[in-house]
C-alpha cells in the first residue's frame, strides 16, 4: 500500500508531462497550419477610359467584373480563400480555380500569375433558368503567364456566366461556359491592370496553395 502511495505522485507527474507535450505539440502543429497573411489587395486602374457602355450598369455585369477581379488576385497569391473571392464567386468554380496553381507545381512549373482582371466584353444579360440566377455573355480574354507581362496580342472567346444570387444578396459567378458561335474576332475588351503590379509566384510547393473551401455564405 505504502508503494502505491509513493508512486502515485510519481504518475501523476508523468501524465502532466505528457498532457503538456500534447499541447506544446498541437500548438506548434496548428502553428503550421496557419497560412502566410496575405498581401494588401490591389487597386485597379483602367487603360484608358473605363467602360460606360450601358450594359455596365446591370447588377450582373458589376459582380462579373468584380468576380474576375478577385479570381485574378486568388490566383496571383495562390489563395483562394479570399473574401473577395468567396463574396464574388461560387464554391465549384473557386475549387477549380484552385486546381489550376497545384497542377503547375506538382508538375515543377511555376505558377502563372495574371497582370489584372481577364479582359471581358459583356454582350448580353438574360435571365437564368430559375429565379435568382442570370446569365452574362461576352467576349473574355484569358491572359496569364509566369512573369505576368500585358501580351502583344490580346484573342477573346465567347463565354457565358452562370450567375446566382443568394439569399444574403451576393451576386456571384457560378461557372464558366464556352460559347464557341460567338464571334468575338474584332472584340476589344477593355484593359485593366493590378496596381502594384503582381510579382512573379513563389509557391513552389502544394502546401504553398490556400485551397478553396465551402464557406457559411455557400448553398447546401
Amino acid at each position: 500500500m505504502g508503494d502505491a502511495r509513493a508512486l502515485q505522485p510519481r504518475y501523476l507527474k508523468a501524465v502532466a508531462a505528457s498532457l503538456l507535450m500534447l499541447a506544446v505539440t498541437g500548438g506548434l502543429s496548428a502553428c503550421g497550419e496557419e497560412k502566410r497573411p496575405a498581401p494588401p489587395y490591389p487597386a485597379v486602374e483602367w487603360q484608358g477610359a473605363a467602360p460606360s457602355e450601358a450594359i455596365e450598369a446591370d447588377p450582373w455585369v458589376v459582380a462579373a467584373r468584380k468576380s474576375l477581379e478577385a479570381q485574378a488576385v486568388a490566383q496571383n497569391i495562390a489563395d483562394f480563400t479570399l473574401p473577395e473571392l468567396v463574396e464574388t464567386t461560387g464554391l465549384e468554380l473557386r475549387v477549380r480555380l484552385s486546381r489550376v496553381p497545384l497542377n503547375d507545381v506538382t508538375q515543377k512549373r511555376r505558377p502563372d500569375i495574371r497582370p489584372g482582371p481577364d479582359p471581358f466584353l459583356p454582350m448580353k444579360v438574360q435571365p437564368g433558368p430559375v429565379p435568382g440566377t442570370a446569365e452574362v455573355h461576352g467576349c473574355l480574354v484569358r491572359w496569364a503567364s509566369e512573369t505576368g507581362d500585358v501580351p502583344d496580342q490580346l484573342s477573346a472567346s465567347g463565354v457565358m456566366f452562370r450567375m446566382e444570387q443568394l439569399a444574403e444578396g451576393q451576386q456571384r459567378i457560378s461557372s464558366v461556359v464556352t460559347l464557341p458561335d460567338l464571334d468575338c474576332s474584332t472584340a476589344a475588351p477593355p484593359i485593366a491592370l493590378f496596381v502594384p503590379a503582381p510579382e512573379p509566384s513563389d509557391a513552389t510547393d502544394a502546401e504553398d496553395v490556400v485551397r478553396a473551401k465551402r464557406t457559411d455564405i455557400d448553398p447546401l
